[in-house]
């Protein structure tokens, strides 16, 4: 049986979900909170010593569950990565200065755990594709369909691409998801259609880089889950939405009439072959198809929510293979299309969502906002 140590936050009922069947099957699945280190969460590295009398030398993480012993950590599912919290009443000077110490001491510890598992994904190959560059640029080596993109904070530039798109028009997104809150409401940022006069002025553009791209007829969408080299792809029939022409994310999954499609070899093996040139074993595509019937790439999460595809379509086994992927260890895996569909999402749906409450009132968290659960 495995053991797999899940790094991630708060109130992550994928987290939750998967940690249940994994240890309905006996495999150990230990849920590490980084917003809980360093009040409620402990680690120690000891080297050329011991961390007490009679022990090995080894890293040990601990928090209210008990000891972990990185060494007999298996997998390693880098699920979410937070950021330290101390919430306790300190000098604001003292207060960075214990948060940088953390950080570094946490991320450390993280690493030595994914350096020595089978990690989904590797720490460095997932922070550095979580840049949208670096992901366009591999795409586009690869022979993938492109928007024509501009990723830029040179005011000029910018207003030479958007005038030059005017007629067929262009859009604005931001490199990661972003959020406004105040107590009453949020506000989210979402893929949006953008002309030159709409821009702010060139002081503005200057401080803060975008990526602008020239607007893609779309017949419909396309998610693809890959966990190894099983792929589960879906349309989504983002065009026949009121809120999810331009982002489908801004529209619930539930209207977005998700149903499981075939996509073309060349386009799977491009997949596959995207995520190995990235160092990723795990990751959701989308693209766009256009009414002429190509594959238009539009960006890789390599940590992308997929329990919400199952819920839209049952029939897929995402949840189960998933929890088979990690404990196979394999990342050229793919599922026995034989195996009959066991677990559901649905079943333990309701089982997650209590234990996530019950960790809530334990540790007095704040309920967190899941704004894009379709991430």
């Amino acid at each position: 049986m495995a053991h797999v140590f899940i790094q991630t936050h708060a109130n992550d009922v994928h987290a939750a979900a998967v940690a249940l069947v994994l240890q309905g099957q006996g495999h150990r699945a230990t849920r590490w909170f980084c917003g809980d280190f360093p009040e409620h969460s402990m680690v120690s590295l000891a080297l050329g010593g011991s961390l007490h009398t009679g022990s090995e030398e080894g890293l040990l993480l601990a928090d209210l569950a008990g000891d972990v012993n990185a060494s007999g950590i298996d997998v390693f599912w880098n699920r979410r990565i937070g950021m330290p919290d101390i919430r306790r009443k300190m000098h604001e000077g003292d207060r960075k200065f214990a948060v940088r110490e953390s950080r570094v001491a946490m991320s450390g510890a993280l690493n030595l755990i994914g350096d020595a598992a089978f990690s989904v994904n590797p720490l460095w190959h997932s922070e550095r594709v979580e840049n949208k560059l670096v992901q366009l640029s591999a795409a586009r080596k690869l022979g993938l369909n492109l928007p024509e993109t501009l990723v830029s904070n040179d005011p000029a530039r910018i207003r030479s691409f958007l005038e030059r798109h005017q007629s067929t028009g262009a859009i604005y997104k931001p490199f990661r998801p972003a959020t406004w809150e105040s107590e009453e409401e949020a506000a989210l940022l979402y893929t949006a259609r953008l002309e030159a006069s709409q821009l702010p002025e060139d002081d503005l553009l200057r401080v803060c880089p975008g990526i602008y791209q020239a607007l893609v007829p779309k017949a419909y969408e396309v998610r693809v889950t890959c966990m190894g080299n099983q792929l589960f792809p879906v349309k989504l029939d983002s065009q026949a939405t009121e809120q999810g022409k331009l982002d489908w994310r801004a529209e619930s999954y539930l209207e977005l009439g998700a149903t499981p499609i075939d996509l073309p070899e060349a386009i799977q093996t491009q997949c596959k072959t995207l995520l190995a040139r990235l160092g990723l074993v795990f990751g959701c595509i989308d693209l766009i198809v256009t009414p002429e019937g190509d594959h238009v790439f539009l960006e890789v999460n390599q940590m992308g929510q997929f329990l919400w595809v199952e819920e839209c379509c049952p029939e897929l086994p995402l949840l189960e293979t998933f929890c088979e992927f990690l404990v196979s260890r394999d990342p050229g895996y793919v599922r026995d299309p034989r195996r009959p569909h066991q677990i559901c999402f649905a079943d333990i749906h309701e089982e997650a969502s209590n234990l996530l409450y019950d960790e809530q009132e334990k540790l007095n968290r704040p309920e967190e906002r899941s704004h894009v659960m379709q991430e």
